[in-house]
């Protein structure tokens, strides 16, 4: 997999998603490391954990929490297996407790337009 930059991150068509279930999977000192533009990997498991079945590993394969199952669909309907997606850190942003991490999904150049989620 090629390294991207963060900069290079807004280049290519991309699909804006967020880590789900931080609370339950990641520990705090994983969620201390992560940085914009840190890539990460996605995994399906073989039970669903509350209907999601795509989990979501840090940059040391560490698990952080899972893709929300609607941008599941997504990847399926767009025809991209979770292991080979490429996906980034986009934002980290203060919450309560424990930060929210926003998430790109790195298109294929071959796909030329996502419509926006309803």
């Amino acid at each position: 997999m090629p390294v991207r930059f963060a900069s290079d991150m807004g280049q290519r068509p991309a699909l804006h998603s967020f880590i789900s279930g931080m609370g339950e999977r990641a520990a705090v000192e994983q969620l201390a490391g992560l940085r914009i533009g840190a890539p990460l990997r996605l995994r399906r498991i073989a039970r669903p954990v509350r209907g999601c079945s795509v989990e979501i590993l840090g940059p040391a394969g560490a698990p952080l929490g899972w893709l929300p199952r609607e941008d599941e669909a997504a990847l399926e309907t767009l025809g991209l297996a979770p292991e080979e997606a490429e996906l980034r850190v986009a934002a980290l942003v203060p919450a309560f407790q424990r930060p929210r991490v926003q998430i790109q999904i790195l298109l294929p150049d071959s796909v030329e337009e996502v419509a926006p989620a309803a």
